[in-house]
């Protein structure tokens, strides 16, 4: 495990930044001050980019990462479904068991103004933990651990980050929701990495390591 977290450093260090970072802020200050500070922080600019960056984090973001990997290997597409799959089930299940209260239900039932990006849907039940934070860390962890470029890799850790932010901004999410989703999501990830790379049943295969499409001879 070490030396998967040493080999993909460009995504890992910034990811556990990321939750030392979330754990300090929530030692500091509740959950509704940091979602309507981060909410309050707006502008018509960041309003237009997070609407629609948000939704990168929905279902479909499998399908381009499918695409992508059919040019690495087989085994890559079948790790990068196998853990989107665990860590949108396990996201949903625990949704519905814990049905927790969003920010919109819980800042309005205390009579807490906040802002609300125009031509946003706010709900208010189902927050813990975020499902579009958990998708867009468990695939965009997969395409980092597939590529060996590091910036690659770092990039992927900031298209996953500005989901989990962009749930806080619009003001769908805590930031406990975003740091749930973002742990399951990259669990589902590492641990399917770990395993199907050393399932011996897939090396029967011949081709499971080639890509599935090949560019140019």
């Amino acid at each position: 495990m070490y030396s998967l977290l040493r080999k993909n450093s460009a995504f890992f260090i910034p990811y556990f930044l990321f939750l030392l970072t979330g754990t300090l802020w929530l030692m500091a200050w509740s959950k509704n001050d940091i979602a309507v500070y981060i909410n309050g922080h707006n502008s018509p600019a960041a309003d237009f980019f997070f609407k629609y960056w948000t939704d990168v984090g929905l279902g479909w973001l499998i399908i381009p990462a499918l695409i992508i990997l059919s040019f690495v290997s087989l085994r890559g597409m079948f790790m990068a479904l196998i853990s989107y799959l665990l860590a949108f089930g396990i996201n949903d299940s625990l949704k519905l068991a814990i049905h927790d209260p969003r920010p919109s239900y819980i800042l309005d039932s205390l009579h807490i103004p906040f802002y609300r990006v125009p031509g946003v849907e706010i709900m208010g039940w189902d927050g813990f933990p975020s499902g579009h934070t958990a998708i867009s860390f468990s695939v965009f962890c997969m395409l980092a651990l597939m590529s060996n470029k590091k910036w690659v890799k770092f990039l992927c850790f900031t298209a996953a980050l500005l989901v989990g932010y962009s749930r806080m901004y619009l003001a769908e999410h805590f930031i406990t929701d975003v740091l749930g989703g973002s742990v399951i999501g990259i669990t589902c990830t590492v641990l399917t990495y770990k395993l199907m790379t050393k399932w011996h049943a897939l090396n029967k295969f011949a081709h499971i390591d080639n890509p599935l499409i090949k560019l140019g001879k």
